[in-house]
């Protein structure tokens, strides 16, 4: 899915194939070899990645490498023209998002993970299909039909009854 929505191909090699992916393994064996061999700072994730993205920067990026006579940051830039990158979008985070579908109940509400959330936009009887983010799931978006509508907001029972009461009142 995530691939679909930002338009690439995902390839998969064979398995105990490793000349078609060599170049990942050799990235893979750098870093268990030079980084993690390293004496590193474990106190918080953002420490790690602070350390590795300097080692990646300065040890693997900045030396030439004996099979291909070139740093990788060169090498990566012969293929710029070939890359094609996303329009920068408040909402490309988004295209990451775990997605499932849901139908919208009678009073504008839908279900998720054990909690009722409300549609930004009146969605009554329509199935909708929610991105999140997985690991936190604090951002539930909406979508009808492909169209981002907004952020679902946890329900607050007393204003939902509130506005059902006032549109019953109106008709």
């Amino acid at each position: 899915m995530i691939c679909a929505r930002v338009g690439c191909i995902l390839r998969h090699t064979p398995v105990y194939d490793g000349a078609a992916k060599g170049k990942i393994e050799r990235f893979f064996r750098r870093v268990r070899e030079q980084f993690l061999n390293r004496k590193l700072d474990l106190s918080s994730l953002e420490a790690l990645n602070r350390q590795f993205f300097t080692w990646a920067e300065d040890s693997y990026n900045g030396a030439e490498h004996s099979a291909i006579k070139m740093k990788p940051i060169d090498r990566f830039g012969l293929d710029c023209k070939r890359i094609t990158f996303l329009p920068p979008m408040e909402s490309n985070d988004e295209l990451f998002y775990a997605e499932t579908t849901r139908k919208v109940k009678k009073d504008n509400t839908f279900s998720f993970k054990n909690a009722r959330y409300e549609t930004p936009v009146d969605l009554r009887g329509k199935e909708i299909t929610i991105r999140y983010e997985r690991a936190t799931r604090n951002c539930i978006v909406v979508y009808y039909k492909d169209q981002r509508m907004g952020e679902a907001r946890h329900l607050d029972p007393v204003a939902n009854g509130l506005m059902r009461m006032g549109r019953k009142e109106n008709q």
